[in-house]
């Protein structure tokens, strides 16, 4: 009888041995299974196109001395924005269903303002260059540019080949994607750098510098407004090293659903020909500008 009630009882210790193992095991098991699910959970959370609507309001961040992307001009008497960049962000807004607000900012500071969250998006003749592209997201690209040499009749005879901006003064906007370009293609140029584009045209103009390098659609648009500037067309600007699939919308890291709203925009503005339609009038209306 003792041997029967001695039997049980390692019987039922056994038991309880077993009991207690896998719920140690289940507990433990229970919790590193969570924690993943929550970080997972984390990651794919994405709020910023969410937040713009809670807000009511698009914030972009701009610098308006860009023409014919961003400038300022007189309607009615009244200075106003204009640009493709602006009619583009007005559709986007548009299409998100909220207003639009827009803090003109210096054209270096763009990418710090909108990293530190006081805009929502950078729209302004910005590159999706692949070093920025290590800092930001960008939509889709909604422009093409070139890089070329804008100079003047008198200087255009300087200008035979890439070669020759080796030793002349050549004009570039701070920070800008040309900035950088150059400072790779020619380390040792004898460069001019200043934030506003309208300067470093009155500093074409009056001889201070030989020519300016910048896109082509500026260019054409100063052209068409100061019949002394020309493009160096024999000089040929190779940007490929900067790795970028054209002008886009710039946005913070992990903006999905922001970025999938704005290509939705994008997208539309192309397939119908409005973005294209926005690009020729602003140019038509940035160089009646420049000639006033």
């Amino acid at each position: 009888m003792k041997t029967k009630k001695a039997l049980w009882q390692i019987i039922l210790a056994v038991v309880m041995v077993i009991m207690t193992a896998t719920i140690l095991t289940t507990g433990c098991s229970s919790a590193a299974d969570t924690k993943p699910a929550a970080n997972s959970s984390a990651a794919s959370s994405d709020d910023s196109l969410s937040k713009i609507k809670a807000k009511g309001k698009l914030v972009v961040g701009l610098n308006a001395e860009f023409a014919p992307f961003e400038f300022h001009t007189m309607v009615n008497g009244k200075d106003t924005l204009a640009g493709f960049d602006l009619d583009l962000a007005k559709e986007i807004a548009k299409d998100m269903g909220v207003e639009l607000e827009i803090k003109e900012l210096a054209f270096d500071a763009l990418l710090t303002t909108l990293q530190s969250g006081q805009v929502d998006v950078i729209i302004s003749g910005l590159s999706a260059t692949e070093e920025r592209r290590k800092a930001v997201d960008f939509s889709d690209t909604y422009y093409q540019g070139t890089q070329v040499l804008l100079t003047t009749k008198g200087n255009l005879e300087k200008f035979n080949s890439f070669n020759d901006l080796k030793d002349k003064k050549i004009g570039i906007q701070l920070s800008s994607l040309q900035d950088k370009l150059m400072q790779s293609l020619l380390p040792n140029g004898k460069y001019t750098k200043i934030e506003s584009m309208n300067t470093l045209f009155l500093s074409l103009k009056s001889n201070q510098i030989d020519g300016i390098v910048t896109s082509k659609v500026v260019s054409e648009m100063a052209v068409a407004a100061n019949p002394e500037f020309v493009i160096a067309d024999k000089v040929q600007i190779d940007d490929s090293s900067l790795n970028s699939p054209g002008i886009a919308v710039a946005m913070r890291k992990g903006s999905t659903s922001l970025q999938t709203q704005i290509n939705g925009t994008v997208k539309r503005l192309k397939e119908s020909g409005q973005m294209q339609s926005y690009v020729d009038a602003a140019c038509k209306l940035a160089g009646a500008n420049q000639a006033k």
